[in-house]
């Protein structure tokens, strides 16, 4: 099998093993096994990988717009509040995709 298709189904927040059922049944929270193919997700422990790892992939990118926005000469008042609302909202975004890259690749792992 692919190993990038497992990967790819996890991304699009679904089961690695079919595709089919919901990865998380919360924001976070991974079901304890699929509905549609019963492969058993819950054991699976991401921990606090993919916490570090979205921080590192994010940091490149928000550090140097947030200078740029601070050397921007617009005011302060305006700018820091919108710059922390998006990168709030990209780390939002990103947690669950890289969560669920991160629990396919464990996944990966354990297969026989």
């Amino acid at each position: 099998m692919n190993k990038l298709l497992p990967i790819w189904r996890a991304f699009n927040l679904h089961c690695p093993a079919c595709g089919k059922g919901a990865l998380y049944r919360r924001y976070l929270k991974p079901v304890a096994v699929c509905a549609a193919c019963g492969e058993p997700l819950g054991e699976i422990r991401a921990e606090d990988g993919p916490a570090a790892w979205t921080i590192l992939g994010l940091g490149p990118f928000l550090v140097p717009i947030a200078f740029m926005v601070s050397m921007s000469g617009a005011p302060i008042w305006l700018t820091l509040p919108l710059l922390l609302l998006g990168a709030f909202g990209i780390v939002l975004v990103a947690l669950p995709r890289v969560k669920g890259v991160f629990i396919a690749v464990l996944w990966i792992m354990a297969r026989p």
